[in-house]
């Protein structure tokens, strides 16, 4: 939806559990100032050749080092596809300047396949690369080609690779700044541990800004390794708050949003990206819709796209666990509650699903139900214009 749809609403838009930051929401700037047709990257992987890749033999290594390379292969794969469809988008007169959001990842913090589980999801991704799914996140690509990443995952050395064919070093280097910033969601293990790849030790980049709420930020610059990025400069830190946007540039602003979650460490927040053409709603993690206020069906309404938590099909998922201890709306609740929505024009994406979560399995009846209902699972890979 252009100029004139929800875009047009953002006046009325109103931060779901309180501004915090009081009286008229100020604008942060930035430092330096598709959904289109075709396959996605991880479609055009999955025709290729299922061979056993010499990175899937890398499993058995420890877990540093696996964290690293188990998804080589598939990295790789994604990334030579996403820069064929770079060229497509050129050769077909499409504008490769507009500002627009990638997915790079879709599962849940342990991953797919999940450590020590040998359930047949994790095993088939163990046996066939292709299968393999990263921890959820997203990147912002903006007409300039910076990048800005929401959420730094376990995964984050291999998604980086999936960002290639927007920016890359010159053959023989390191880029030190291949991000233009990090937004971070809150402080559980999927969402921040990829941070450490910044460090020393890696990338050893240089000054990347960090942005997160005054919680999160405390939480890394009051324990190590963590503060160690911080007193040698590899990242600084700025601070967001819930209903204060920020702009990057490109015509696209990041505002975030409070969300209700298991806030053991940190609060927890998901952002409303809006672009010069259409606004994206991101939240990968939250406890059930019942607590959100206001309710779900208004606050999702108001965006052209949202992607959205899908932990968990249904209760059942996982013997000998509370999924209702855990949090996270069940996929089934988020269909009935909004549907609604769906049926009015957003398009609602699943993300951070669990091993357990038969929709990931593009065959299942769960994943035909909520397909027929008009929602899907986020793919890797694809994108999203703002």
């Amino acid at each position: 939806m252009g100029p004139g749809g929800r875009l047009g609403r953002r006046a009325a838009f109103r931060e779901p559990f309180g501004n915090t930051g009081g009286g008229r929401p100020g604008l942060a700037r930035a430092p330096g100032l598709s959904s289109s047709g075709g396959r996605t990257a991880a479609e055009a992987m999955r025709a290729r050749p299922r061979g056993v890749s010499p990175a899937s033999r890398l499993w058995q290594c420890a877990p540093m080092v696996d964290a690293v390379c188990r998804w080589a292969g598939l990295a790789a794969a994604l990334a030579g596809a996403l820069a064929c469809a770079a060229g497509s988008r050129e050769a077909n007169g499409e504008r490769p300047g507009r500002p627009r959001i990638r997915v790079l990842g879709t599962v849940q913090d342990g991953g797919l396949p999940h450590p020590a589980c040998t359930c047949r999801r994790c095993e088939r991704a163990r046996r066939n690369p292709a299968a393999r799914r990263f921890v959820a996140s997203i990147a912002i690509v903006l007409p300039d080609r910076r990048i800005f990443l929401v959420d730094a995952t376990p995964d984050l050395a291999a998604q980086l690779d999936l960002l290639r064919d927007v920016r890359r070093a010159p053959e023989g280097r390191v880029d030190r700044s291949p991000l233009a910033g990090v937004f971070l969601t809150h402080a559980h293990i999927g969402h921040y541990l990829g941070l450490a790849y910044l460090g020393y030790e890696a990338v050893s980049t240089r000054g990347i800004p960090l942005y997160g709420t005054p919680s999160m930020l405390a939480f890394i610059e009051e324990n190590e390794p963590w503060r160690l990025l911080v007193r040698r400069g590899h990242v600084s830190p700025r601070a967001i708050r819930p209903g204060r946007p920020v702009s990057l540039g490109g015509g696209v602003t990041v505002r975030p949003l409070s969300v209700p979650h298991r806030d053991e460490l940190t609060d927890t927040v998901g952002f409303a990206i809006e672009g010069p053409r259409r606004s994206v709603l991101y939240v990968p993690d939250t406890d059930g819709w019942d607590r959100w206020d206001p309710p779900p069906e208004e606050i999702v309404a108001r965006f052209d796209a949202a992607i959205v938590d899908g932990t968990f099909f249904s209760g059942n998922e996982l013997p000998g666990r509370s999924t209702a201890e855990i949090g996270h709306p069940l996929v089934r609740e988020t269909i009935d509650r909004l549907g609604p929505v769906v049926a009015r024009g957003t398009e609602i994406l699943f993300t951070h699903l669990n091993h357990s979560n038969p929709a990931l399995d593009p065959g299942s009846p769960e994943r035909r139900l909520l397909e027929k209902a008009g929602f899907r699972v986020a793919r890797e890979g694809e994108e999203l214009d703002l």
